[in-house]
């Protein structure tokens, strides 16, 4: 009996439940995030995902306490990514890659710590942020993988078990060394037996210990605070205050006055609302030095489900 139920998880995971058509995709690795970094050479086409890759997402889901706001399917891709088509996020991954993967460790939990890892990368909003993979966002969902892991049960050796095996030692311009990324699974698979949310990795908050940034100048300017925007039409209803001045943006290039001179602390709260992706509430704080007609950019970044930080760059 045993050896029939173990057939019939094969099956079902080589097997999706409904056949469909292929779909060509064209994707983008500029809001890709793949597991090992492999260059995708050939042209994509997706199938419908198994139904127990759609239960362990399900479960993945459902333990950090989220609503599933990604498709996943499998498709011919070199193993696993996050990615973006039309406004909607998706998951792909290669079923080949997850049954060689999984003789190759001997355990399931190197799929599901794969899929976790993907879903990651959405959750925290990195398929949105042009540039694709990057060294500091592959350990930001390496960490939510092991965070994943452990709260459905696995081992440590358990969660590290797909980069124990196959990750570059050395790492990439995309993708951190093996050590970097155990290290990452690691510490997230201790917040998840300690109890702790799901893990992110908010920008720093930028303080001064100078006593002068309490100084509020009697001396004003304009100051222009600019958007440049992003690909996805994302709107910012936010509120900035820059020393004693509170204002509220109504366009992507605003002009404000009153603003005071010299070494000002400044705090922004709001939303980011992004038509086809969702939205998320923003803050910040930090310090800027005012002068004379200053311009200061916007930037975001997602650090968490429905999560920003949100600051201001001078021009």
């Amino acid at each position: 009996m045993k050896s029939i139920i173990q057939i019939t998880i094969l099956i079902l995971f080589i097997y999706p439940s409904t056949i469909s058509a292929q779909e060509k995709l064209n994707i983008s690795l500029d809001n890709s995030c793949s597991y090992y970094g492999e260059k995708i050479v050939d042209d994509v086409y997706s199938f419908n995902s198994t139904d127990e890759a759609e239960e362990i997402v399900g479960r993945i889901v459902k333990i950090v306490g989220l609503e599933q706001n990604f498709d996943i399917k499998s498709a011919n891709v070199p193993n696993a990514l996050a990615t973006i088509k039309n406004g909607s996020r998706l998951i792909l991954y290669s079923q080949n890659f997850i049954l060689n993967i999984k003789n190759a460790t001997g355990t399931d939990w190197s799929g599901i710590s794969i899929l976790a890892h993907e879903i990651g990368h959405h959750l925290n909003g990195h398929t949105i942020i042009s540039g694709g993979s990057r060294p500091n966002l592959e350990l930001q969902a390496d960490k939510f993988s092991g965070f994943v892991a452990a709260k459905l049960g696995a081992s440590l050796s358990d969660a590290q078990a797909a980069i124990s095996k196959f990750s570059s030692k050395s790492g990439s311009s995309t993708h951190p060394p093996k050590s970097a990324r155990l290290e990452a699974i690691a510490i997230g698979w201790n917040q998840g037996n300690s109890g702790s949310k799901p893990p992110s990795e908010p920008e720093p908050v930028r303080e001064s210990s100078n006593e002068k940034e309490n100084v509020i100048s009697n001396t004003t300017t304009t100051a222009r605070i600019i958007y440049t925007g992003d690909n996805y039409g994302c709107g910012l209803p936010i509120q900035i205050t820059i020393g004693n001045k509170t204002f509220t943006p109504n366009n992507n290039s605003f002009e404000v006055s009153g603003i005071p001179l010299g070494t000002q602390k400044y705090s922004i709260q709001g939303q980011i609302n992004c038509p086809a992706i969702g939205g998320c509430s923003a803050s910040g704080q930090g310090t800027l030095n005012i002068s004379e007609n200053a311009t200061f950019y916007i930037s975001w970044q997602n650090v968490s489900f429905g999560q920003c930080n949100i600051w201001l760059q001078p021009g």
